[in-house]
């Protein structure tokens, strides 16, 4: 008989809560820092998807050909500089989120460690860095599967790391992956709304506009939950490490980020 092994822990059952909405407000506002620094989050968020979309086994070699146009106009604009600035803070996330996601941990005190460490950047920012440190994590999971059979290093890993033959086993697998894909797609279009409307009230808008005002009161929250939904998603891969045969994923329970994300 499989094993059924949940994805969250007993923190994560009131997804759908409304009750303490306000508090949580409250919290997530109080991690809100910002002391001016200003990026330009855009090529990073290219290389984000550069990385997502090779991660996919099945990528066509004309998808390879336009991110490799994208990635070269990012290297070409040469913003080597702002990524070395960022790398330790991608990298002090990523591990965060690898070490609060296993074993069913609590997605929203993870955020909201998450957003105390990233407290001195913008709402835009917080959410595309927390997007890098999730890529990170993800490229290298897909990156040994992909070469463990011809790379001895990737074999290595994948052996101390009991990484399960997922590319033989993708089809099974391909409901699971297809779930968090389709929420990291949510997430990568929440964050792009939330850029563009950052670049338009900064050129065309007064801050003072009552639907400026309105709509800039959702963003706070916005990057709340696709931080936390980053969190749900890191736990599958995190879960998957080790998995034997026997052991069933409930993946229907990253719907309710979906829904909150949208």
């Amino acid at each position: 008989m499989a094993t059924t092994m949940t994805l969250y822990g007993r923190g994560d059952r009131q997804v759908f809560s409304s009750s303490d909405d306000n508090a949580m407000m409250k919290n997530i506002l109080a991690t809100h820092s910002p002391d001016g620094t200003n990026i330009d989050v855009i090529p990073l968020l290219q290389i984000i998807k550069d990385i997502m979309h090779r991660s996919h086994p099945d990528i066509s070699h004309h998808a390879c050909a336009n991110i490799d146009a994208i990635v070269e106009s990012v290297i070409y604009h040469d913003f080597n500089e702002m990524f070395e600035v960022l790398a330790l803070t991608i990298n002090k996330v990523a591990c965060e989120i690898t070490c609060k996601c296993g074993g069913g941990g609590d997605t929203h005190a993870t955020a909201i460690v998450i957003l105390n460490t990233l407290s001195n950047y913008g709402w835009d920012a917080k959410a595309v860095i927390t997007l890098a440190a999730f890529a990170v994590n993800y490229g290298e999971f897909w990156l040994v599967a992909q070469l463990h059979k011809t790379n001895p290093l990737a074999k290595s890993l994948a052996l101390v790391k009991q990484l399960p033959d997922v590319l033989e086993r993708r089809e099974s697998l391909k409901p699971r992956f297809n779930v968090v894909n389709n929420l990291v797609k949510a997430m990568f279009d929440v964050t792009h709304i939330i850029i563009k409307f950052k670049e338009l009230r900064e050129q065309y808008i007064s801050p003072n506009t009552p639907e400026l005002v309105t709509a800039t009161t959702h963003i706070p929250t916005a990057v709340y939950w696709i931080i936390r939904s980053i969190v749900a998603c890191a736990s599958v891969l995190t879960n998957l490490i080790g998995m034997g045969q026997g052991y069933v994923i409930i993946l229907p329970l990253l719907l309710p980020y979906a829904f909150s994300i949208t």
